[in-house]
């Protein structure tokens, strides 16, 4: 089964930090053939250009290995900085409203949004704890642009994961990022949602990339669905990467 971990860090932030070769290891350990790298907190929030460079770099050196996202934080303005980090083969784009200042339906992220539906690149939203990152805001983004393809990462963990089944059944061009949540929940929305709208990601460093696969496979068992879950949802989300 191939295993591609849909969101990964590197980086020094706040609390945790990872190097490339640390998270390489910890892949080789779970048999993790790829994986999305976004930088780690501050680099989010502020220092857009450099953390974009240190994900950018990494995935040059390791080009099977590491799918870069792009960030930038909406209050800066600079759609610039993600048409330069897309030339440079930025995957997609990673945002955090928690951390980044805005709610997902400011009209101010609606310019990097739009950039990133134009250049066909899938746009992870960081959702749950912050009244900023709700499933309905998600829905509502995501209706506004009907040819985005867009993450719910962490599946709205802790305070909205009630709103995650309806908000998603709304529309169908959101995709429900499995990391940080419980095994019984992610179980539930590959009944109910679909194993089609399911990708598996572990939030390395800060969980444990062990732990959040196998919270999956040890209650799932239709190879079917694992395969979607684990790679192929995301390899269409991301055009067929392999």
């Amino acid at each position: 089964m191939k295993i591609i971990d849909a969101h990964c860090h590197i980086g020094e932030g706040l609390t945790y930090s990872q190097t490339a070769d640390e998270l390489l290891a910890q892949m080789d350990r779970h048999q993790v053939s790829s994986a999305v790298i976004v930088p780690a907190d501050k680099f989010i929030a502020v220092y857009n250009s450099e953390g974009n460079d240190e994900v950018l770099a990494a995935a040059k050196q390791h080009p099977r290995r590491f799918i870069p996202f792009a960030t930038v934080n909406p209050w800066y303005g600079n759609s610039e900085e993600l048409e330069r980090a897309f030339d440079l083969g930025a995957a997609g784009l990673k945002l955090h409203p928690a951390i980044q200042g805005f709610q997902i339906t400011d009209a101010i992220v609606f310019p990097v949004v739009e950039l990133a539906v134009e250049r066909g690149k899938p746009i992870y939203f960081h959702t749950g704890t912050a009244v900023s990152s709700s499933p309905y805001q998600l829905t509502e983004l995501a209706m506004r642009y009907p040819e985005g393809r867009f993450i719910m990462g962490h599946a709205a963990y802790a305070d909205y994961w009630n709103d995650v089944i309806a908000s998603t059944s709304a529309v169908p061009n959101i995709f429900i990022e499995t990391s940080q949540h419980l095994a019984s929940f992610v179980c539930t929305l590959i009944e109910q949602v679909g194993s089609d709208r399911i990708i598996y990601g572990s939030d390395s460093p800060k969980t444990d990339m062990g732990i959040e696969i196998e919270k999956i496979t040890r209650f799932v068992n239709d190879a079917d669905v694992l395969e979607s879950v684990f790679s192929g949802n995301l390899m269409w989300i991301l055009g067929g990467v392999e």
